[in-house]
């Protein structure tokens, strides 16, 4: 780590940690902040996100709209830290079918379940330690020791980590020791469940983010869990009514600025180009998941149009519907969700192919994909 790049500015400390190198430990949050010189981009991304709030309001079930962003986020946000699959294993895993051949897609899949909790439990409790590390023990539950179950899943690191090398002494960044992570993790939590403006609530999660990497306090996974804090603050502050704000589709496409900027901040206190970096961020990922919302919804009616002119049967919507929710099927997943036999589910299933909604895998057990919704989940290339 360049030492010498830390000025006076920085908002934090170096100190003393093991083989003679030293760590970043960040100052406690909030810090003085420029709010001039980000008014235009925060007005912008408070815009955008107002207008997401009212597009998911438009939703009967809002998870035909969660689930596609959850599997998109899980994709890109693994992606970032070298875990690659696509979506259809995702979906084809979520649905129990060909889950456990493939590491990487164990891994992102898991990650969905991570982030599913962690939202549900904001029904009952505050963003606090218990969640983050409940997070990320979920997240590397059954990863295998290659991809990191043997990094302590659940728990605060206890040897020094480093960003961006094999070595502390060739490292980019080393965060906090893991002697001060506790209190610094213990000073977030409670910067998070602060009140404060309202207004400020998206600058609040970027300097959120900002600090939990700069922590970085587990010993793997850091930058998924960061990024999933993203998503819970903006349910936990008001923001949005429902989990749609998804970041990582927007950074993936310019991971190297995101990691400087941040690198920044800890180095130079350079907090206002962070900050605008982050608002325009939000600002695009905010109009991009309109535009998913809208189109999910077209092809909803779409689906359901075709569905209707070629018969009355309610089942028929039915299967729809749970594309919508998992866009892969199985005779037995209509069985338990519309009481019919496995012949009825069977005919549903092919009455949808001629349909040109699903496609039939050639996979054990049999399972049925809307390939066409698949698309959507898709990250963008």
């Amino acid at each position: 780590m360049k030492y010498d790049d830390f000025s006076e500015a920085s908002p934090g400390q170096l100190v003393p940690t093991v083989y003679g190198a030293r760590a970043f430990v960040p100052t406690k949050l909030p810090p003085k902040i420029d709010l001039a010189s980000v008014a235009l981009r925060l007005a912008d991304a408070s815009g955008s996100i107002g207008e997401l709030k009212g597009a998911c309001r438009r939703l009967t079930n809002p998870y035909i709209i969660i689930r596609p962003l959850q599997r998109l986020e899980a994709q890109t946000s693994s992606a970032m830290e070298g875990t690659h699959t696509t979506a259809n294993k995702l979906a084809l895993a979520e649905a129990g079918v060909d889950s456990d051949r493939d590491p990487e897609t164990r891994e992102v899949t898991n990650y969905i379940h991570a982030l599913q909790n962690a939202i549900s439990s904001l029904d009952e409790l505050p963003i606090t330690h218990r969640t983050l590390k409940t997070a990320h023990e979920t997240l590397l539950k059954d990863a295998g020791r290659e991809r990191g179950e043997d990094k302590l899943p659940g728990e605060f690191k206890r040897n020094q980590n480093m960003i961006g090398g094999r070595t502390l002494e060739t490292a980019r960044f080393i965060p906090a020791t893991p002697a001060a992570t506790p209190d610094c993790i213990s000073d977030l939590e409670a910067f998070i469940n602060a009140e404060r403006d309202p207004k400020l609530a998206l600058i609040d999660l970027a300097l959120a983010h900002y600090q939990f990497e700069t922590i970085h306090p587990f010993a793997d996974g850091n930058g998924r869990v960061g990024r999933m804090l993203i998503s819970l603050m903006a349910v936990s502050k008001g923001l949005l009514d429902i989990p749609a704000l998804f970041v990582s589709p927007a950074l993936e496409g310019v991971k190297d600025e995101y990691i400087d900027r941040m690198y920044r901040v800890s180095a130079f206190g350079e907090w206002t180009e962070w900050l605008n970096f982050f608002l325009e961020a939000v600002s695009r990922t905010a109009q991009q998941t309109i535009g998913t919302i809208d189109r999910i919804i077209q092809l909803q009616d779409d689906y359901k149009a075709r569905a209707a002119g070629a018969s009355t049967s309610t089942n028929l919507l039915t299967a729809i519907d749970m594309l919508f929710e998992v866009p892969v099927l199985r005779p037995k997943n209509l069985v338990q969700r519309a009481g019919i036999t496995d012949a009825a589910a069977r005919g549903i299933l092919s009455k949808l192919v001629e349909l040109d909604i699903l496609v039939e895998i050639d996979i054990y057990p049999k399972a049925w994909l809307a390939q066409e919704l698949m698309s959507l989940s898709e990250p963008s290339r």
